[in-house]
């Protein structure tokens, strides 16, 4: 073999064992046990607060705020795509590798960053459950000060299927074969609060709160504990819109609906957008939920 022959080849092996060495993640929730395991394999995204993940983390993990991923006017919504791209390119993303989302357990920020990452396109997304409490339960290392992970490359193509607008869930209103949930509180879907200028919820709106998701230990619900939760509210149903008031707990709806297999969107704007959209109708009162 001729040696510029033998270097291309080298490379293309090399390149080939790289690819082998990323590991395909076993499911949209990730035991901390399988990530022990696996760690090397993939890149994890602490999307907890700097001066936390400077604390304590698991380690090599790359740190995104999940408040960095808002809009400045308006914190229901995100920011512009090369600003996103630039925020998760700096904290070492990208399409090859696959990424396992944490949070301090709460689920609300994790599942907000891997509904960001699949909308964006990326192929292969999870969350750990447990968060890092989970992690640290399991036996996983922890370890202290900034992490900067090699920068990442990742272009995003944008999924339309998994973001709602306004539009979207007002042509829903009346089609029997698309659900919209509220995963705000009973007081917010009832109309007793509101973060917006009017108080209730969208018309035909089934409240399935963010907490109800959970079970007692603060992770999410397994597949069978999600279908009793959503029970007969998904029959006959090809589409999902969720909303809460600022993206966190709606996000947590999308994942536990994406683990059922459901097409769901997030309703970008949420609550606060469509209290202040003039003419659109709000009802008050409690009507469905689980």
């Amino acid at each position: 073999m001729r040696p510029a022959a033998a270097i291309v080849f080298g490379c293309v092996l090399a390149l080939a064992a790289g690819a082998a060495r990323a590991a395909v993640l076993p499911d949209l929730i990730v035991a901390p046990a399988w990530l022990l395991a696996h760690r090397g394999e993939v890149h994890v995204l602490d999307v907890r607060a700097a001066q936390a993940h400077t604390a304590g983390h698991i380690p090599g993990a790359g740190n995104l705020p999940a408040g960095r991923l808002r809009a400045e006017a308006d914190p229901a919504r995100l920011p512009g795509l090369a600003r996103l791209r630039a925020l998760l390119e700096g904290a070492g993303v990208r399409a090859g590798r696959p990424v396992v989302v944490y949070d301090d357990g709460t689920m609300r920020d994790a599942a907000r960053v891997f509904w960001v990452l699949e909308l964006l396109g990326h192929p292969d997304v999870g969350v750990l459950s447990g968060g890092l409490d989970g992690w640290a339960a399991a036996g996983g290392p922890l370890e202290r000060g900034a992490t900067r992970p090699p920068r990442g490359r990742f272009v995003p193509a944008v999924r339309a299927d998994r973001i709602a607008t306004r539009v979207d869930v007002r042509l829903a209103l009346d089609n029997p074969a698309t659900l919209i949930v509220d995963a705000r509180s009973p007081e917010a879907y009832a109309g007793r609060t509101s973060s917006g200028p009017r108080r209730g919820h969208i018309p035909g709106a089934v409240n399935v709160p963010y907490l109800a998701h959970l079970d007692a230990g603060g992770r999410l619900l397994d597949r069978s504990g999600l279908r009793r939760l959503y029970g007969a509210h998904l029959s006959g149903v090809r589409r999902v819109y969720v909303y809460c008031d600022r993206g966190r707990e709606s996000a947590v709806a999308y994942l536990a609906l994406r683990l059922l297999g459901v097409g769901v969107a997030v309703y970008h704007g949420g609550w606060g957008d469509w209290s202040r959209a003039p003419g659109v109708p709000v009802v008050t009162g409690r009507e469905a939920g689980p």
